[in-house]
């Protein structure tokens, strides 16, 4: 296509089709269905056309297709597709038997933040120590450790649920209980980032306020948002009435949530799982299909627009060794172990601890706050960028491997 040609609108629609059917076409190939869900070749896809190989091999025309208009577009269908998405993950959460089983889920849910929060800070104090270039600008060394620990321990809940999606797992007894440890990780993990944040700019009371609005919303979400709710459905509205109160709720949870630093993602979340039961299955047969066909790819696309890998240097290969390890011994360890003592057999055990260790755009909106911040600097950036793209690649595998023993159980590719 002649270049003149790429106007910003053409240039989107190119995108878009590149991101929609690319992907896919590269999916349904065999010997990659078998290694990754379409959640990982999306991500990939993402990180091609970013700076990291497109960037490099045709700096013009990556120019020219991902204008500030482009980015601007995308960027904007990307928080519409993951809120969408990430509210289907909270419909598929099973709210009463969480709360049956909030006594194992708690244990479990600690070893997945507690020992990956360990193992980070120690490779965020050995990087500030080898590399102190890594460090950010505005932080000292304690804080570009907490940094890196928060980074490691984040799980990407909407790419965990397409995970779980495509291997049959999602409405299981182990893909709830994943899902449930995801959402209770990245509920701590964002108002630890708010707390550091806020006492990085120097205002403790700053970090009070949060928690304190934290707890409010989730108090109106559950007390007042929720029984509301359970009376409507119980009236039996028409189908477009609640279509359009399920997504009034769910956009109106992920801007108050996005608002007071809990991430829009969180309140997605919080909304589906907020849904009456009568409503769950209906709303994911209207809004699931077309948001993971066509609206999160725009979600993995920007995860390779914001990442620029550079594996040429010792420094790089360093860093992403450290907080690789850091991250899978972390998670599955720190899962396995506590989850184990409540009870799981090994192998779910071992497999909740490989699927706790999903990554993807959860872990670069991380970063590009942290690095924004001036927590962390653009070398460890891209090491942990590179991290993300790793785990996440390897979730599928090690949790099929944790559940081999049991041969009877088979999973759609």
């Amino acid at each position: 296509m002649p270049s003149h040609l790429l106007t910003p609108k053409v240039a989107l629609l190119l995108v878009a089709l590149l991101l929609v059917l690319g992907p896919w076409l590269v999916w349904r190939i065999g010997a990659v269905r078998r290694v990754a869900p379409l959640a990982v070749v999306q991500i990939l896809a993402g990180v091609a056309l970013g700076p990291t190989l497109l960037g490099r091999l045709a700096p013009e025309w990556h120019a020219a297709l991902f204008s500030p208009w482009v980015l601007n577009a995308l960027n904007g269908l990307s928080n519409l597709g993951v809120a969408l998405y990430v509210f289907c993950s909270g419909l598929h959460l099973d709210t009463g038997g969480l709360r049956e089983n909030a006594r194992r889920l708690g244990p479990m849910a600690a070893g997945s933040m507690g020992l990956p929060l360990l193992l980070g800070l120690g490779a965020g104090f050995w990087i500030a120590a080898a590399w102190p270039g890594a460090v950010g600008p505005r932080a000292d060394v304690v804080g570009f450790a907490i940094s890196v620990a928060i980074c490691v321990a984040v799980t990407a809940l909407p790419v965990l649920a397409a995970i779980l999606r495509e291997m049959g797992l999602i409405a299981g007894r182990l893909g709830q209980t994943a899902l449930a440890l995801a959402a209770l990780n990245d509920v701590a993990l964002w108002m630890a980032i708010a707390a550091l944040l806020a006492l990085t700019r120097g205002s403790a009371a700053a970090s009070a306020g949060v928690a304190l609005l934290a707890l409010g919303w989730m108090a109106g979400m559950a007390l007042v948002v929720r029984p509301l709710l359970a009376r409507l459905a119980a009236r039996g509205p028409a189908e477009d009435t609640m279509l359009v109160v399920a997504l009034a709720i769910a956009f109106a949870s992920a801007m108050v949530a996005e608002a007071i630093d809990l991430g829009l993602i969180i309140g997605a979340f919080a909304a589906g799982a907020a849904m009456p039961a009568a409503w769950r299955a209906p709303l994911l047969a209207k809004i699931e299909p077309l948001t993971a066909a066509v609206l999160l790819p725009f979600f993995f696309v920007s995860t390779g627009l914001r990442a620029l890998i550079e594996p040429g240097s010792a420094a790089f290969l360093g860093m992403l060794v450290l907080v690789t390890a850091a991250t899978v011994l972390g998670k599955v360890a720190g899962t396995a172990l506590l989850a184990r003592a409540a009870g799981e057999r090994w192998r779910d055990a071992l497999a909740l601890g490989a699927l706790m260790q999903t990554k993807g755009l959860m872990e670069v909106v991380v970063l590009a706050v942290l690095l924004e911040a001036g927590l962390i600097a653009p070398p460890i950036f891209s090491a942990l960028v590179a991290m993300a793209v790793v785990c996440t690649i390897a979730t599928t595998p090690l949790a099929r491997l944790a559940l081999a023993p049991a041969r009877a159980r088979r999973f759609p590719a």
